[in-house]
């Protein structure tokens, strides 16, 4: 059964999302490449890197030398890489703007690092100095790293009195933040796998 192509920061394969894959396709051949090389290159999605691709023309990364509509016929295009910016993929809209998917999530995962022990109103407070970050977005995410086992309860909340959370030294696994995915589960992009899937409901006798 066909499924529907997955937003470029979404999948996870070996470690690396799709926009990293194709980066790096990218940077691989530089001078000259078109998107069905990239995508074949990367095994992303054709329909996934061009919406990447139209992104990072926008923003003034690659640009065409070639192809396109000529004597009414159409050649697909052929780019090159003009600014390179290094090994990380650049996150930009489809229109060309720096994206900001993700970088509530990485602001968190970098406090709890940093602060070790905190609440959820902490945690919130000291990521919004990164992107605006809501208390129950924080809540959210330690909830997850709970059941992933990546962060312990310090102490149990009670009225006037917020829970407190630790990240567990041993379980920090890189830089780069565990992902709550819609389908219910916490993929570690630093291990290249999922490490926790929430349990299905018992269904009725």
């Amino acid at each position: 059964m066909a499924t529907g192509r997955k937003a470029i920061h979404l999948e996870m394969r070996g470690g690396k999302n799709n926009r990293q894959r194709v980066w790096e396709a990218i940077r691989s051949a530089a001078e000259s490449f078109t998107s069905a090389q990239v995508a074949r290159k990367a095994r992303v999605d054709h329909a996934t890197v061009r919406t990447y691709l139209q992104g990072l023309m926008k923003g003034g990364y690659v640009t065409v030398i070639g192809g396109g509509r000529t004597d009414g016929r159409f050649e697909e295009q052929t780019l090159t890489l003009t600014n390179d910016v290094g090994a990380e993929a650049p996150a930009v809209t489809r229109d060309g703007k720096a994206s900001t998917a993700g970088t509530g999530t990485e602001a968190m995962w970098r406090t709890l690092r940093i602060l070790g022990e905190l609440d959820a109103q902490e945690l919130a407070n000291q990521a919004s100095i990164a992107t605006p970050t809501t208390r129950s977005t924080a809540m959210r995410y330690l909830q997850w790293l709970v059941h992933a086992g990546y962060v312990q309860i310090v102490s149990k909340g009670a009225p006037g009195k917020p829970a407190r959370y630790r990240l567990i030294p041993q379980r920090y696994s890189g830089p780069r933040p565990p992902m709550i995915q819609r389908i219910g589960q916490v993929f570690d992009p630093n291990l290249g796998k999922v490490v926790y899937r929430q349990p299905e409901p018992e269904g009725d006798e």
